[in-house]
């Protein structure tokens, strides 16, 4: 009896010690084992949301099972990411991804106009994903993140000459009261007269109102508060107070969860947008809609015509629960 009472005790306090050193690994990610161990927690975490979760669904409202599209549309449509607008002469930064020179938007812009593209709106692309419309070969959708003061001064006057629609995903953190005197030099954004002014060409929605930085730990990396959820509610509320009121946002540097996702929805959002490039198609997940990055040097006629129909990824998920 001894004997099994001390291989008893035994097994407990290497249980104990192996439940210990896991929960250390998990809050303490320093090396590759215990970065994978945080990792698979995060899995755990999240297969337990879903289970206490069972208004979340991710799968698509249409049935691609009966689905078939029109004949002579649109079987997908082209989502263009668009940041900052700023003249050749004053990029200093032409490795940045973000820029892109104000003569390459004039080339993209005019190339979609005499190609015969059309702009939609995103409730239209909306009704599109859901199956609920058709639309009309080379329709494609122009957005902007963030909310710069050179989408109005720089892209709004080239969008308005071809008669284009474009969404401006903006921070709502960083809507100015009063329009600055433009310097296309200076990193500035937009303001709420300029934004009034603008509406016959710009859409306005959410890019979050101040979630727009990194600043949460999630297994040692350093990650969009975002993902933090437990601040989705009241920055909702804050962009709601702004006047931007819309069910479709784009995800702060493209990250995003299953339990964001669903907090979002419980928000009222329909629609999101990352930075996973592809095209939209109809029965896609319309909260994890994919674009495709322009940016100077961008060869648009290739990024719109790839050589190759290749299947698209699935969304690189970031999986978080608190």
């Amino acid at each position: 009896m001894k004997y099994f009472k001390k291989i008893a005790l035994a097994a407990l306090a290497l249980l104990t010690c192996t439940i210990t050193m896991y929960a250390y690994a998990v809050t303490h990610p320093t090396n590759a084992m215990s970065h994978k161990a945080c990792t698979s927690w995060d899995m755990v975490k999240r297969k337990a949301f879903l289970m206490s979760h069972s208004d979340y669904s991710s799968k698509p409202a249409l049935d691609l099972a009966t689905f078939h599209i029109a004949q002579d549309s649109a079987t997908e449509v082209p989502v263009l990411m668009y940041h900052y607008i700023q003249p050749k002469i004053n990029n200093h930064e032409t490795n940045n991804k973000s820029i892109i020179n104000l003569e390459d938007f004039e080339e993209n812009m005019k190339y979609l106009h005499e190609e015969g593209y059309n702009t939609i709106t995103l409730e239209q692309l909306e009704q599109y994903v859901n199956g609920q419309i058709s639309l009309p070969k080379k329709s494609i959708v122009i957005t902007f993140d963030d909310g710069y003061q050179n989408n109005y001064t720089l892209a709004y006057p080239v969008l308005k000459k071809y008669n284009f629609h474009a969404s401006l995903f903006v921070i709502g953190s960083k809507i100015q009261d009063q329009p600055s005197p433009f310097d296309p030099a200076k990193n500035t954004f937009i303001s709420k007269q300029e934004m009034q002014a603008a509406k016959d060409v710009f859409e306005f929605n959410s890019h979050t109102y101040n979630l727009h930085h990194k600043g949460y730990m999630r297994c040692g990396d350093n990650v969009p508060v975002g993902l933090d959820t437990s601040l989705l509610n009241d920055d909702v509320k804050l962009m709601k107070e702004t006047g931007i009121d819309t069910p479709y946002l784009a995800y702060p540097f493209g990250y995003t969860s299953t339990q964001m996702i669903y907090q979002l929805q419980q928000n009222g959002y329909r629609m999101a947008f990352s930075v996973r490039s592809g095209f939209v198609r109809p029965g896609d997940n319309p909260m994890k809609l994919p674009r495709l990055t322009v940016t100077t040097g961008t060869d648009l006629a290739a990024l719109l015509h790839p050589e190759s129909d290749q299947q698209q990824e699935i969304l690189p998920v970031v999986e978080i629960s608190h």
